[in-house]
Formats: structure tokens, sequence, C-alpha cells
């Protein structure tokens, strides 16, 4: 554990190190990631699904403000399906007009999770977003996450009533809302999805030891339990083998996110309490884990070397001192070797050894 703390303290200090030039760089990646997901997912237009094509997206949302990536994600999606259908490239944009003005204009940061949705399940691992939304939001974002989930399902029956359609007309759109409300999938994933979100939510906030931990690993249990269950009895046509797996890593990357964003010591849990005029509080206090520094270091020096090299230094110790007066008292050269440890700042410790050099 305290390897993967030293390596994320490193991160974070590299991080604010360089956080100007990191932060465009991973924007850029962010949006590349975006939009090769949506060609993965769509992929109608043959002039859009190209790498050459995200790369000029991603650039080009780099230079505007971070809120910029959400319309052109929707500019992205819509010119997709206008290839196939100017009827449904139009019903689209509608959607994205009403979602973006009744709601993401308001609460910009929502649209991320909303759009989040899509990308991760065109990898394969929606779950991770209910038990990263439980460890990190409110019960509230079960909303962007089930429109999310509405706006992937939607895609998706796009998809199939294009691959199964002959001519664009009017009844496309139709059939696309039809296939829409009758998809079981779309149903079980906002049920499944919203409560696991708020059960992980609830555990993390209980005050037991290791509650962030117990919440992750019990909010994928309860995810695979009911997915399963939908499965056997709905008929879901889920890939057992894949899905294990896929969940077993959806856990390990939010167990890492939660120890990149708070790693807590339960060992040095302390319950105080005390009262002012009005109120009796009692009050539990956990520790952060951090890696500290010694702001001391040992080494060992030759005193020849030492004291030939150091001897108008007032820092050295009184033995070193008083051996040096002896020296130019007989007026002879000091002929001895001996070893000794001394404890010096970081700091004088580097200048000792350029000084050396």
């Amino acid at each position: 554990m305290s390897i993967l703390l030293e390596i994320r303290d490193y991160i974070q200090k590299f991080y604010q190190k360089y956080a100007a030039v990191l932060n465009v760089i991973l924007r850029f990646l962010a949006a590349f990631i975006t939009f090769f997901a949506t060609n993965r997912v769509i992929g109608f237009n043959p002039y859009l699904d190209h790498t050459y094509t995200e790369l000029v997206f991603a650039a080009v949302s780099v230079v505007f403000p971070t809120q910029i990536l959400l319309f052109f994600e929707a500019v992205f999606i819509i010119l997709h399906i206008l290839y196939v259908s100017h009827y449904l490239a139009f019903v689209t944009a509608i959607f994205f007009a009403i979602l973006y003005f009744v709601y993401v204009r308001f609460i910009p940061k929502d649209g991320y999770v909303i759009l989040s949705m899509p990308v991760l399940s065109s990898f394969g691992a929606p779950y991770i977003l209910p038990i990263l939304l439980g460890i990190t939001a409110d019960p509230i974002a079960i909303i962007p996450e089930s429109i999310g989930v509405i706006v992937y399902h939607y895609l998706q029956n796009v998809i199939s009533v294009v691959s199964t359609s002959t001519e664009d007309s009017i009844n496309l759109y139709h059939l696309v809302l039809k296939q829409t409300f009758n998809d079981k999938e779309l149903y079980i994933t906002l049920i499944v999805f919203s409560i696991v979100t708020i059960f992980v939510y609830f555990i993390r906030n209980s005050k037991i030891d290791y509650s962030f931990e117990i919440a992750i690993i019990s909010g994928g249990f309860l995810n695979t339990i009911l997915l399963l269950f939908m499965n056997f009895f709905m008929d879901i046509n889920i890939n057992v083998f894949r899905f294990f797996i896929t969940m077993i890593l959806s856990v390990a990357f939010v167990w890492l996110v939660q120890l990149f964003r708070l790693s807590l010591n339960y060992a040095g849990v302390e319950n105080l309490q005390f009262e002012d005029d009005e109120y009796y509080y009692y009050v539990r206090a956990v520790p952060k884990n951090n890696i500290t520094k010694a702001d001391k270091n040992v080494k060992r020096y030759n005193a020849h070397n030492f004291i030939r090299h150091h001897d108008d230094s007032q820092n050295i110790t009184e033995t070193n001192k008083e051996n040096e007066e002896h020296n130019d008292s007989a007026g002879e050269d000091f002929d001895h070797n001996f070893d000794f440890t001394v404890s010096l700042d970081d700091e004088y410790i580097n200048n000792i050894e350029k000084k050396e050099k």
C-alpha cells in the first residue's frame, strides 16, 4: 500500500508542476476518446469515420472552453445520422437541443456524466459509472446517469432501424421511438444503475471503517447480482464471462480512482467529544494516508576529506572542531582516517557532495 501511496504522491506532484501542459494533453485525450467511441458506436458517415477526423475534432475542442466538447459531440453524432436519414438527424438535433436548454445549460458538469455513459458503453464498461457516481456524487446523479443510458440505447436503436430499412422516410422516426420505448434492456439498465448508485452512496456515508472500499466492492457485487437476475428472468443476452471480467475491472478502476481522490488511514481514527453553549458534539476524525519524507538524512563521510573541504564551516560538530584545533596546534597534517555518522539537512548534504566533486 505504501508503494501505491508513493506513486500517487509522485504523480500528484508531477501534475502540480506541469498542470498547464498536462491539462491541455488530458483535454485532447478525452476529446479524442469521445470521438473515437462515437465512431465505434454509429460510424455511418465514412468521411468522419477516420482517425485524422477524430484528431482534428479533438484538437479544435482543446482551443475552445471545456463545454464546447459537448456541442462538438452532439454535432458529430448528428452528422453521422444525417448521412443515413435526414428525418432521424432532425429529430436527434431537436432532442439534443431540448436536453441542453432544459438541463445541461444550467448544470454543465452533468453534461459530462451524460456523455460518459455512451463512451464507456462503447468500450463495454458502463458498470464503472454507477459505482463511481455513488462514491463521488449525490443520489441526484442518477438523473444525468439515466439520460446517458437513454442516449446510448437510442443510438443503438437508430443503428438497428437504419440497418434494416431501405428508404429514408418519416417512418424511421416512428420505428426508432417505438423500439426505444419497448427496449427491455434500457429499462433494466436504468433500474439497476439507479439502485447501485444510491446503494453505494449510502454505504460510503455510513459510520464504519473502510466505508469507501466496502461501498465499491458491495456496489460491484450488487450490480452483478441484479443484472444476472434480470438476465435469467428477462433474457437480455448477457455474455456472462465477459460480464464478470468487465465488472472486476470496473471495481478495480473505481478503487484506483478513490485511492488518488481520497485514501484514509482507519488505524488512526479518533472519536472526539466536546460541547459549547448550545450543542454537545460527537466527532469521528479519520486521518488521510500520506507519505512524508524525513527532514534529515544520515550519511557516512570520511573524516579526512570532510575536514579538508569544510574546515571553514561553522556547522561541523564539536568533535570535529576539537580535532581540527588539535591538528592546527600540532603543526602537522591530519594523517588518520576514521568514519563517523552525522545527521544533516538534504540541502546541506547536496552542497557537501558538490564541493567534494
